[in-house]
């Protein structure tokens, strides 16, 4: 834990005393990055105050030695429905509804993840069980969202819009290191987290097709880390599966490769085949 962390943790102590005497019984729950041990020189602190009866009150933000606290109210019914959606994970492929309410809530299902409770040595809010269901939300939702700038990409460039392909590969690259991060069991905090909790920043890729080749091996990887499998390689991989444009994704239902709107169903042991051939 650096200096800046610490700080924010002792301001954020001061704000939980205060709100304990002003709110008795309600739980006070620090989230965010500072939550997670990060911090940079100019980081607030973000404490939230659960209630479980009556209207929940507008909470102003409080200054304790030079820290900003954000202060958050949020009824504790709220918090126990967010936590319903990680009791499982469970997508089918004709079956998208239930996903695109979670990639709807995953901001505030972020925040839960990253909650720690302050009256109770900073313990995590979710168990373990929980947060291994939101590791695999969040990466389901970063594959989807990398398949979806594949298809922008695909379309910039036959159109020869080369400063939107450039921007865009560089949001791929992005989505592929925060699956990464994901994977790796760290919450899916803001765009401007990724290489801090990656480690460091990813090199660029040297064209639009390397980025796509760098991207379905690291999405699967990825997969894998969340997804494991032991089949051994089953079949011939056709040459069209190999295309640039192509990237795995993992349902509940099992794997498929996705290329805009075209789908093809994978069994582990064709997924197996289907790496081995990235790598030969």
């Amino acid at each position: 834990m650096n200096a800046w962390v610490e700080h924010r943790i002792a301001a954020a102590r001061t704000v939980a005393g205060q709100l304990a005497q002003e709110y008795p019984g309600s739980p006070v729950w620090m989230t965010g990055p500072v939550a997670c041990g990060i911090a940079h020189a100019r980081s607030d602190v973000d404490l939230r105050v659960l209630f479980a009866e009556g209207p929940v009150p507008v909470l102003q933000s409080r200054i304790v030695d030079g820290v900003r606290v954000d202060l958050e109210a949020q009824a504790l019914a709220e918090a126990d429905e967010l936590r319903g959606y990680l009791e499982r994970f469970h997508v089918l492929g004709d079956d998208v509804d239930l996903f695109r309410t979670v990639r709807r809530r995953l901001a505030a299902l972020t925040v839960l993840r990253t909650a720690r409770v302050m009256h109770d040595g900073q313990r995590p809010v979710l168990g373990q069980a929980e947060r291994d269901v939101y590791r695999r939300w969040a990466l389901a939702d970063r594959v989807q969202h990398a398949i979806s700038l594949v298809e922008d990409l695909d379309g910039l460039f036959q159109t020869g819009l080369s400063d939107a392909v450039d921007l865009v590969t560089g949001q791929l690259q992005l989505a592929v290191q925060q699956a990464e991060n994901v994977a790796a069991s760290h919450p899916l905090l803001g765009d401007k987290w990724t290489p801090v909790l990656a480690g460091g920043p990813t090199p660029p890729a040297a064209s639009v097709h390397q980025a796509l080749l760098q991207a379905r091996i690291r999405l699967l990887t990825a997969l894998l880390t969340v997804w494991p499998e032991t089949a051994e390689p089953d079949g011939h991989v056709p040459d069209e599966w190999l295309e640039a444009g192509w990237l795995p994704q993992r349902y509940s239902d099992g794997w498929r490769l996705k290329f805009a709107d075209t789908t093809i169903r994978l069994t582990p042991g064709q997924l197996a085949a289907w790496h081995q051939a990235l790598h030969s």
